[in-house]
């Protein structure tokens, strides 16, 4: 018992030390702006091809642009009022409203309309087919989606992408994620082959609108043709020729992009651009965002800091912070510890209990996610799905499915009580000290 006190004791001041101290703002600005090349190397290298390929993804499936994630995944800042810093609030952070800043991003009609040269509107309006009704809409002049299966579309892949290189794992993730979701398999090789298309881009050449000065390479040309290579979904490679950006986010490519999911595009880009200068609206919409994310790094420590008072940054014992933390990883050691009791002997080696540790944490925190971008597909899954999705996706990893079966049917009575102790825990902190901040505003 005093090992564990001890441990706990320890825990705490460490998480204290490097987040919320006094000194730990400093150290963590410094920190922050030492990586700040590589961050924006990330930003402009994962989240901006992610952003490309979305688009595409959002005309072929008739998602309004505002709904699509990661393309509208930003937060705006300011500093805080004398109320909200006498509740340890040092910056407010809100998402940003794209709807409100861009309002093409809220209708596709609109969003043609101010993104595609006025002779290719007609075609493109015409393929925004509405969700069908049974019964009602006429066969081919709709699209059927579950809410699983759209929430999947909208914006878990991309999320998935950022867990998963793009390469063989992610394929194999995209694959469990498509059947247990009710997507049509053909939604697997779109994903995967647009975006490693768009990646690969990137990378090979100079896209205006996409490459990134100092880390794209000239483009390979053939008859007035960039060229760039390219791995499907079966493993087959490819020299994919292109002109300009949207054929490679929206272009129908032999072998490349299953029949239906893509355009026939014309050699001249199929964007209207204000000047021959400007990019078309939607790409301004990505880089001004990804040039926002760039920026903002600084705040990074900002942001851990929050909700933490002056007082509380000398002495880890007053800080509700901490205390917060504590109370998160007391119950993840208690459900760690409960789950290594349960491995069959024949298991019981370092590697695969940690292995079997994450799975039951993953079934606990994956629907009950409160901050992060990419989950709401896991969370519109009904527990028969995503307990199918769990076996599989731990299974191909190379645990065993009895084991992994024991442990569900054993925290099953009280997954429920964990998910939502883990939400209130985690935002109780916050919402009390914003909710004082306005009460003595209002005072």
């Amino acid at each position: 018992m005093s090992t564990d006190l001890s441990e706990q004791i320890l825990r705490k001041q460490m998480y204290f030390k490097k987040t919320l101290s006094d000194s730990a703002i400093s150290v963590n600005i410094t920190n922050t702006l030492s990586v700040a090349p590589l961050f924006a190397s990330d930003v402009w290298l994962d989240a901006t091809s992610m952003d490309m390929a979305v688009v595409g993804l959002g005309l072929l499936n008739a998602i309004t642009p505002v709904e699509l994630e990661p393309l509208t995944v930003s937060f705006d800042y300011r500093l805080a009022d004398p109320n909200e810093m006498g509740q340890g609030i040092w910056f407010v952070f809100e998402p940003v409203d794209f709807g409100r800043l861009y309002a093409f991003l809220t209708d596709l009609q609109e969003y043609v309309i101010a993104n595609f040269k006025e002779q290719f509107q007609p075609e493109v309006i015409l393929k925004l087919y509405p969700k069908a009704l049974y019964g009602v809409t006429p066969y081919g002049r709709g699209f059927y989606d579950p809410p699983v299966a759209r929430e999947f579309l909208r914006s878990t892949f991309h999320r998935l992408r950022l867990l998963r290189k793009t390469d063989r794992s992610y394929l194999d993730t995209l694959q469990n994620v498509t059947e247990k979701a009710e997507i049509a398999g053909v939604a697997k090789d779109v994903q995967y082959n647009r975006l490693f298309l768009i990646s690969s881009a990137q990378v090979y050449a100079f896209v205006l609108g996409l490459s990134v000065l100092g880390r794209s390479r000239l483009t390979r040309t053939e008859g007035g043709w960039g060229v760039v290579p390219t791995r499907t979904s079966d493993g087959k490679v490819y020299d994919v020729r292109f002109r300009t950006l949207d054929h490679l986010q929206l272009g129908f490519i032999l072998g490349v992009t299953p029949l239906g999911y893509g355009y026939l595009l014309p050699k001249e880009s199929v964007y209207k651009m204000p000047t021959p200068r400007e990019n078309p609206p939607i790409i301004n919409v990505i880089t001004e965002k990804a040039r926002k994310a760039s920026r903002s790094i600084g705040l990074t420590a900002w942001a851990y800091a929050n909700y933490n008072k002056p007082e509380e940054m000398i002495d880890y014992h007053r800080s509700e912070r901490t205390a917060q933390y504590d109370l998160l990883m007391t119950d993840r050691a208690f459900i760690e510890d409960w789950v290594e009791k349960r491995i069959p002997p024949d298991e019981a080696n370092p590697v695969r209990i940690r292995q079997y540790k994450n799975a039951v944490l993953q079934l606990i925190s994956w629907k009950a996610k409160a901050h992060a971008w990419g989950y709401d597909g896991f969370e519109a899954m009904d527990e028969a799905q995503f307990k199918a999705w769990w076996l599989d996706n731990w299974k191909q990893q190379g645990l065993k499915e009895s084991t992994l079966l024991q442990l569900y049917e054993g925290i099953k009575p009280w997954l429920r009580t964990l998910r939502e102790r883990k939400l209130d825990i985690g935002r109780r902190v916050r919402e009390t000290r914003k909710r004082l901040a306005l009460l003595s505003q209002a005072l």
